[in-house]
């Protein structure tokens, strides 16, 4: 038997006879192998400069997609490449994004007085049209809680389910009809030419479970439109209640359609719509819910910019024969309503304190942002009375005052500048330190405030920055919080314990191998060093965190207080920069208002810069 016999390969087989192949016992795979091998040979055949480039570009391809992956294992920190990964979109957001938006990655940690917070984000594909981010009005709707799930009524009536980050379905309840394709044809009607009209004004506003006497059941806010010639047709912010079954503990034994809901209230008088600016300004609606048992539903009701800037006459929130611009009350068995303050403008947030207190947070216009707690009978003064002006800093017409709270109820906390409210919730179970806290969202500042209260008094109020529009606040049965934003996430917040990093200095003090002299003064330097600068992972707030600071870009945190000295230096701070810049800060950045380390043994600072590069090298 000849070598060619042997090896399994025929003499005459054209350009590849001198390549061996395997004799396959089945038909199948030997024309399968025959043809992987005629393709092989057509492909070495090419020129080599074509040969070298697809097999670079399959290498290129394939390191891609392993890139990809640990970066994905990064983001989501899951896998044992999570730390390397990480380390590298960090680098690569301080090289590339540095100023920008606050990152909401998986596990993305936000610091506070008292504890972190850990982040799991979610993404709802709800019915925003392609395109659209504007985000007064493609947005609002609200969450509760039923069993293990958290609710999610957003804008256009889509109810979502959500157990955790990762499991977010849509559910089969459908919401009570708020009429909103009638609504949508007026933008078309030429009878209503007069008017101007958003499509995206008209939505739902809140959605809350309660437990009653009488059975469970959800309760929705909306803004409905009722059909009527110009001049007839109107408008109302409506409730409707949907019993649940009482055997009922898991949403997705839930089955709805818009017809189960009941009516349960509609505000009085059915509103007009106005000529002046907007026919109807649904983000002015408010409509946001509390409960309190056994039969009370709390809900705000906005004055829909009916306040004699964006429209003609007195505001209706000093109307008392209007619901707008009020906190209402409503029994939840009868449906009757009541007015309990007047003189709000548009409060987006409603809760009951610990101490049975409803509580409200409300916009101002420019400025004058309200936390109010709501008295039976009260008037607290909008439009008349308010820390705010005109979106233009003037005067709000009409008022009665400039800059001064006086006449009217006051607030129990106002902040100047405006956040742009947009949640409240009182905080119970999530972690000692902040139980009995109330939490407040915002939009366009993009932050959760933490306000703590003393009786009557708002002791103070902590800003954490989340970097998201924050629509909704709200606390799970669970005790995470949940967080709803404009961009469509739903961000599951848990408290993470606060690491000791003094006793992390002092435990690698204690075995650094270094003259005593030395760990003296390098004990007393890092005192001084923490009186101003965070070693927690991303706090940046009073001045920028020391904390894997080793080898970045200078003047790459996301602190807002830099020197334009300092801003303007290039490079990163590897250890002869940071030697420079703590001997002479001057000298490195004029303008800085760091002052010099003042340490006459540049081995202090040396061992410094040590303690440094291994805080880089533990991330």
């Amino acid at each position: 038997m000849s070598d060619d016999v042997k090896l399994g390969k025929t003499a005459a087989a054209g350009p590849s006879a001198d390549l061996a192949r395997p004799v396959y016992k089945h038909p199948a795979l030997m024309a399968v192998g025959s043809r992987v091998l005629d393709a092989w040979d057509w492909f070495i055949d090419l020129p080599r400069w074509m040969v070298a480039s697809v097999i670079s570009l399959i290498v290129i391809g394939a390191m891609s997609f392993v890139f990809f992956l640990g970066f994905v294992s990064g983001e989501r920190a899951v896998g044992p490449t999570y730390p390397f990964f990480a380390k590298v979109t960090n680098k690569l957001d301080q090289m590339f994004f540095a100023g920008g938006p606050v990152p909401k990655l998986e596990g993305a940690t936000y610091n506070s007085a008292l504890i972190r917070l850990v982040s799991e984000v979610g993404e709802v594909d709800f019915g925003r049209p392609d395109g659209q981010r504007n985000f007064l009005a493609y947005n609002g709707g609200g969450l509760t809680s039923f069993g293990d799930d958290v609710l999610l009524l957003a804008y256009d009536g889509n109810i979502y389910a959500a157990s955790g980050p990762r499991d977010i379905r849509r559910t089969a309840i459908d919401v009570p009809d708020n009429n909103r394709e009638a609504y949508i044809a007026l933008a078309d009607d030429p009878t209503f030419s007069d008017y101007q009209f958003h499509r995206g004004y008209l939505r739902y506003n809140d959605l809350i479970h309660v437990e009653t006497p009488g059975g469970s059941a959800l309760i929705a806010s909306y803004t409905e439109y009722h059909a009527g010639a110009p001049g007839e047709a109107c408008y109302t912010n409506t409730l409707a209640r949907l019993d649940l079954p009482a055997d009922a503990t898991d949403v997705d034994q839930l089955n709805a359609a818009a017809s189960d809901w009941s009516i349960l209230f509609r505000t009085d008088p059915c509103m007009p719509f106005k000529q002046e600016h907007l026919a109807m300004e649904g983000h002015m609606a408010a409509g946001r819910l509390t409960f309190s048992a056994p039969l009370t539903l709390y809900m705000t009701s906005g004055d829909f910019h009916l306040d004699g800037m964006r429209s003609n006459g007195p505001g209706i929130a000093q109307d008392m024969d209007a619901m707008y611009g009020k906190t209402l009350a409503v029994d939840i068995e009868t449906g009757e309503g009541r007015i309990v303050s007047a003189g709000h403008r548009n409060a987006q947030g409603i809760a009951i304190s610990p101490a049975g207190h409803v509580m409200v947070f409300e916009h101002g216009p420019r400025g004058g942002d309200e936390i109010n707690i709501i008295r039976e009978g009260a008037n607290y003064g909008w439009p008349l009375e308010s820390y705010g002006t005109t979106y233009g800093g003037t005067p709000i017409p009409n008022s009665i005052s400039y800059g001064r709270h006086t006449q009217f109820e006051p607030p129990a906390f106002s902040f100047v500048p405006s956040v742009a409210s947009s949640g409240l919730t009182v905080i119970d179970g999530f972690h000692e330190s902040w139980d009995g806290d109330m939490l407040a969202s915002s939009l366009t500042d993009q932050s959760i405030y933490r306000i703590r209260m003393e009786g009557d008094e708002v002791v103070y109020s902590e800003r954490i920055e989340i970097g998201s529009r924050i629509r909704y606040v709200h606390q799970h049965n669970d005790g995470r919080i949940v967080l709803w934003t404009d961009n469509g996430e739903l961000i599951f917040l848990t408290a993470l314990e606060r690491v000791d990093e003094e006793e992390k200095f002092r435990n690698w003090l204690a075995e650094a191998e270094l003259p005593g002299r030395i760990k003296t003064s390098l004990n007393t330097l890092m005192q001084r060093c923490t009186e101003c600068h965070s070693f927690q992972v991303g706090d940046h707030e009073r001045s920028p965190g020391l904390n894997k600071i080793y080898g970045d870009d200078i003047a790459a945190t996301t602190f807002a207080g830099y020197s334009d000295g300092l801003s303007s230096r290039s490079g990163h701070w590897s250890r002869e920069n940071l030697i420079a810049y703590l001997q002479d800060p001057q000298g490195f950045a004029p303008g800085s208002i760091m002052p010099a380390a003042d340490v006459e043994d540049e081995q202090v600072l040396e061992a410094l810069v040590d303690y440094l590069e291994t805080l880089d090298r533990q991330f």
